[in-house]
């Protein structure tokens, strides 16, 4: 889907009336933070003489790539008890094989709740923003709107929870991109018995009272929460929630992460410069998009040896020690520290460490 085009006609609008003309907005060249004390990897942030600042979103961008495609085709090496080796990829989540992988549980997640609760499934979707723009219209930095848009994730949890506290329900949340590739949220509820609109009230009041640029004109309960019965095509056509859901995450699944529209590739490096996840289901919904126990397994206990950079084990294969591994590397935004013994590099610079890191396959 390009940046330009409309999610087809089965799907709901997505537009963020916080963000005015969705599409339109170019940060490119903001920082993805300017705040002291943002976290973000090591990768997009470069030294100052007076402390460390953030690459542009458009350099991150193309730093994400390069390590992407790095690790496309690194394979992991593992070795049982009887000496046999074994590689695969293991894909990192930005790839179509786990995009497809999120699908088919958020799939799992509805089937299992029609089980449950048969023509009792109600579902109920919410979108959540925040503006993308200071006061002035200026782009704010990427990162920090999405800390703010988390900001109320925990207070409308709570919310839910007074809510529908003598109900059966789940939910999942889900982080998503708009066309200008910053962040919204939608959360699908799933609760056995009929509900309306009405009950989300406080919900959206609870986003708008905790996050601090969440704008209430942004956030009219008609605009931001559609409701249905499980089974009907009615408001939008939405038959599967999670799936619904899912899809927005990467758009075409057979895509490498580098073929995906620019905001999409903007939205994927700034989730990777934060190290965020973007599902976040309740704890019965977490279950029921757990696979079946594989009952297939040939008994044997396999640990992890190392990759194999080109894939191939049997042309190299660089031995890896997870206890030791140091993991994906952060700084901190500062704008105080002492001046740097060299000069700072050309910011420029998008080379990336070619060093394997355990949770970078998350």
């Amino acid at each position: 889907m390009s940046d330009s085009q409309s999610a087809p006609s089965s799907r709901l609008s997505l537009s963020n009336r916080a963000d005015g003309q969705n599409g339109g907005i170019d940060a490119s060249a903001v920082p993805l933070a300017k705040e002291d004390g943002t976290r973000l990897r090591e990768s997009v942030t470069f030294p100052t003489w007076s402390g460390t600042n953030a690459l542009t979103w458009e350099k991150a961008t193309e730093s994400f790539e390069s390590w992407y495609l790095g690790q496309r085709d690194t394979a992991v090496v593992i070795e049982n008890e009887e000496g046999k080796q074994a590689a695969f990829q293991t894909p990192n989540r930005f790839t179509p094989e786990y995009r497809e992988m999120l699908y088919a549980k958020a799939q799992a997640l509805e089937r299992g709740l029609k089980r449950r609760w048969g023509k009792l499934l109600h579902t109920g979707m919410l979108s959540l923003t925040a503006s993308t723009t200071t006061a002035d219209g200026a782009p704010r930095p990427p990162v920090e709107h999405l800390t703010e848009l988390l900001s109320s994730w925990e207070a409308v949890r709570r919310e839910l929870s007074r809510t529908f506290e003598d109900r059966e329900w789940e939910y999942l949340g889900i982080i998503e991109p708009h066309e200008s590739g910053y962040a919204h949220v939608h959360v699908g509820v799933f609760v056995k018995g009929p509900i309306v609109a009405e009950q989300f009230q406080s919900v959206i009041d609870a986003h708008v009272r905790n996050c601090p640029s969440a704008q209430p004109e942004a956030h009219e309960l008609l605009d931001q929460v559609t409701v249905k019965q499980a089974g009907t095509r009615d408001n939008g056509g939405i038959e599967n929630l999670g799936a619904y859901l899912a899809s927005y995450i990467g758009g075409e699944y057979e895509k490498e992460a580098t073929q995906m529209d620019g905001y999409v590739k903007r939205f994927y490096a700034m989730m990777w410069a934060t190290g965020r996840q973007w599902f976040r289901p309740s704890n019965g919904a977490q279950e029921l998009m757990q696979p079946p126990e594989n009952e297939s397994s040939d008994n044997h206990d396999w640990r992890f040896i190392g990759i194999a950079p080109d894939g191939d084990p049997d042309s190299e294969i660089i031995e890896v020690d997870p206890s030791k591994s140091s993991g994906t590397e952060y700084e901190r935004i500062s704008t105080d520290m002492p001046p740097p013994d060299q000069p700072p590099p050309d910011q420029s610079s998008t080379s990336t460490s070619a060093q394997f890191k355990i949770d970078d396959y998350e």
